[in-house]
């Protein structure tokens, strides 16, 4: 296996595709030419990059969230309920967690029994079983733009058909799908399967048909941003050097707003950097932002809350998505009224923000733009220094050594030494920064932050301090 950050040739991309396209039936259906055709033929509206780039343009805030049922019939009637009732801007299609292993025999049979008894068994779409043809129909049934939401170690047959269906943006994301998609797939396979699916996404835009890639690095809840800063950087760069043009960055929010802030005006300008540095041409970026949360609130005004909260953020940080879970999400999977009532929550907040301006406090938001500046260029040139220039190379040496790590990833692979907490003003801090790159400076930062909360609680913070600020939110509060 090649893991260098190099571009498929065609023939390497058409030689591995015929692979792909034989792992079920369907693949069959698949014609690039004339999945670009039909792309080609969609109005601007229901394209996912035109509507971001018009949102951006315009300063407005689109929420999304992913949707899916296991027939075409349900994913439809949903789809188009939310979209009226919920005035939805952008539609999602979640896929299943059968399709997502990679299992579509057993996904066929979530598709019979849920025929049979005349509601969905399966917590998502089976794309793949379904084919082209069959979300063909979806596209023709609404009148916004579609994005794919799901996570896979494997994501390659289900991106062939998803995006030859008429999604118009999808997820990348190898990093976030190492970590926490799959506990035995290699770090090398993941980013291998998705350099396919970044090379699939550019071709599609070297013939005139622009898609929109999505990218986080991993869940961020209690994670400090500046490794999710990092994480996201060096995959926009893989994404890069395979054509793609067009990239959702999205990141979690955790409440402190200063720091909020701070990550998306860090995250802009580092990605703009580095791929200047590095010899690419600046992807177009888009923004979206989430709350993050390990537990979702039970108590529907608290869900509410957070949909408020969500869509505050999104407007603070300049996002273009509202990346937002349904009021009902503790209880189970959401009805259609529940994810129609969420999106109308979010509209509605998004309208009371739309015409003001609103600003963190500048000093706050200085200090915190310095330090997420400076930690996360720390890990970055670190990776890039492992790979002596080339940034898969560097990523796997640096998820290997801890340089990249994550303190909630279910792969083994993963160190895991890293540990975040919040400080007084819920800002997350190091509180063990296990081999992250981090000069003397930015560790005593760190230290005197939590060193505050301390004494305000009269004792040590330690692990069930994390688990007290990962539980938080649903809570009702931002820091116990």
């Amino acid at each position: 296996m090649d893991m260098r950050n190099r571009k498929l040739t065609e023939d390497e991309f058409f030689r591995e595709r015929k692979e792909v396209l034989a792992q079920w039936p369907t693949g069959k259906d698949v014609d690039l030419e004339e999945a670009i055709a039909f792309h080609k033929s969609l109005p601007p509206h229901k394209v996912y990059v035109h509507k971001l780039k018009g949102a951006k343009e315009r300063g407005e805030i689109y929420a999304i969230t992913g949707m899916g049922k296991a027939t075409i019939e349900e994913q439809i009637e949903l789809l188009t309920y939310v979209e009226k009732e919920g005035q939805a801007d952008l539609l999602g299609t979640s896929v299943d967690s059968f399709s997502r292993q990679n299992d579509y025999e057993e996904a066929e049979r979530g598709i019979a029994e849920s025929r049979k008894g005349g509601r969905s068994v399966l917590n998502g779409l089976p794309l793949v079983n379904h084919g082209v043809a069959g979300f063909r129909r979806v596209i023709e049934a609404v009148n916004s733009p579609v994005s794919m939401r799901y996570g896979a170690a494997d994501p390659r047959l289900i991106d062939e058909i998803g995006y030859a269906g008429g999604h118009t943006s999808g997820s990348t994301d190898a990093l976030m799908d190492f970590w926490h998609h799959h506990s035995k797939v290699p770090l090398e396979t993941a980013i291998s399967t998705h350099r396919y699916v970044q090379r699939l996404i550019g071709y599609y835009e070297e013939h005139g048909v622009p898609i929109c890639a999505s990218c986080q690095g991993l869940y961020g809840a209690g994670i400090s941003p500046s490794l999710q800063i990092a994480a996201i950087l060096v995959q926009v760069v893989m994404m890069a050097e395979q054509g793609v043009r067009n990239v959702r960055l999205h990141f979690a929010c955790h409440g402190n707003l200063a720091q909020d802030v701070a990550t998306a005006t860090v995250l802009r300008r580092l990605k703009q950097e580095y791929l200047k540095k590095l010899g690419y041409d600046d992807l177009e970026g888009f923004l979206s932002v989430s709350f993050s949360l390990v537990q979702y609130p039970l108590e529907v005004g608290s869900a509410f809350a957070v949909v408020f909260m969500n869509t505050l953020m999104a407007k603070l940080c300049g996002a273009q998505a509202n990346d937002i879970r349904t009021v009902a999400e503790a209880k189970g999977i959401p009805t259609k009224e529940d994810t129609a009532y969420s999106f109308r929550t979010a509209k509605i907040m998004e309208n009371f923000l739309q015409t003001q301006k609103i600003e963190v406090d500048k000093k706050e938001l200085e200090i915190e733009t310095r330090m997420a500046e400076a930690e996360a260029r720390s890990i970055v040139d670190k990776v890039l220094e492992f790979g002596d220039g080339d940034v898969v190379q560097g990523t796997i040496k640096a998820v290997k050594s801890g340089v990249l790590d994550n303190p909630f990833a279910t792969n083994p692979a993963s160190p895991c030494k890293v540990m975040s907490i919040k400080d007084s003003a819920g800002a997350l801090r190091y509180l063990n920064q296990g081999n992250l790159p981090f000069s003397g400076d930015i560790l005593e930062f760190h230290k005197g932050k939590i060193a505050e909360r301390e004494k305000i609680k009269g004792k040590k913070l330690d692990y069930e301090t994390l688990v007290s600020d990962l539980m938080a939110v649903s809570k009702g509060v931002l820091v116990e």
